[in-house]
């Protein structure tokens, strides 16, 4: 009686584990031509978010979306002998870029956790921003990235609702760190 007790014992116990490793939130690996990125599982593909992004996720649920978008090098550095922007062509110039976009179309934006950083070999600003949409009024918190490798830059930008960023940061945090480029930075 006790070896089938001990038994039926482990037997629940490998059931469970299981179970338990099914229930785990696992990443999907996205592969374009020039990056992957790793998205979670829990996240459906979309289609609308933004014209230009070639990768975008939803969780309309958790209100979580995140787009990537990418241009080369040169094109921005066109753009800038074109006097289109007013900036540098360096990584920090594309962020002067962006941020001055968000700022025409937020109203009390504000940029925090700023930091340069390395991402899987690419050269990485990543920084915080929030502020109220002057087209719906809704408060809004990004988790941004722009990154550069040898031939082009991206964005990656996840956003929620500014009440849900204290919850949602670290999915945030972990898209944009599996960030890996098919060419390395300089």
């Amino acid at each position: 009686m006790a070896v089938k007790n001990y038994i039926l014992g482990i037997l629940l116990v490998f059931i469970s584990s299981c179970k338990h490793s099914e229930n785990k939130a696992e990443n999907e690996t996205i592969l374009t031509e020039n990056y992957s990125l790793e998205v979670p599982n829990d996240m459906e593909r979309a289609y609308t978010l933004n014209e230009l992004a070639k990768v975008q996720f939803q969780k309309v649920e958790e209100d979580l979306y995140f787009i990537v978008l990418e241009e080369t090098k040169e094109s921005f550095e066109n753009a800038i002998r074109l006097k289109v922007h007013h900036a540098t062509p360096s990584l920090f110039g594309y962020y002067k870029v962006v941020t001055n976009h968000f700022d025409e179309i937020y109203k009390d934006l504000k940029i925090n956790d700023f930091g340069t950083t390395k991402i899987n070999s690419c050269n990485a600003i990543v920084f915080s921003m929030s502020g109220k949409d002057l087209g719906n009024g809704k408060n809004v918190f990004f988790r941004y990235a722009l990154l550069e490798d040898n031939k082009n830059l991206y964005q990656i930008m996840s956003w929620t609702n500014i009440h849900y960023k204290d919850k949602l940061i670290g999915k945030m945090e972990g898209i944009i760190n599996s960030f890996k480029s098919e060419s390395s930075s300089r």
